[in-house]
């Protein structure tokens, strides 16, 4: 993308304090991510580095990932394309809530969500049948 914004001479530059303001980022947070390698680092070295819109983008686009319950690996992932982020392409929205029912002490199931709410009746059934058996 860095290539695309130099070709058509409407280059938008930023400061890391531009760029923190924009996405609501702290500088240091900014930071840990290029340090993590999820975004690229700036054009140029020291105070004098700045930030192009494919940054701003891509800091934005983090951010509506995190507001939707992703965490910061599958983040990276999906960011850089990777086969793990396409696989769970059509479930990157769905924050994966599950329910836990403790069976006995030290043992305990957890189940998601939507199955919890569909099949409850024949959970509890199989909680049951577990119970009696321990």
């Amino acid at each position: 993308m860095l290539y695309k914004e130099r070709e058509n001479n409407k280059v938008k530059k930023y400061t890391i304090e531009e760029i923190s303001i924009l996405t609501g980022f702290s500088r240091r947070t900014i930071r840990y991510y290029i340090q993590e390698n999820i975004i690229e680092p700036p054009s140029g070295r020291g105070r004098g580095g700045f930030y192009y819109n494919s940054h701003l983008s891509d800091l934005l686009k983090i951010r509506s990932l995190q507001e939707k319950g992703l965490n910061l690996s599958l983040i990276k992932d999906i960011l850089k394309g990777t086969e793990r982020a396409v696989k769970e392409d059509s479930q990157i929205y769905a924050r994966d809530l599950r329910v836990r029912y403790k069976i006995v002490p030290g043992l305990e199931i957890n189940i998601s969500r939507s199955l919890e709410e569909k099949k409850s009746k024949k959970i509890l059934e199989i909680i049951r049948l577990i119970k009696s058996n321990f």
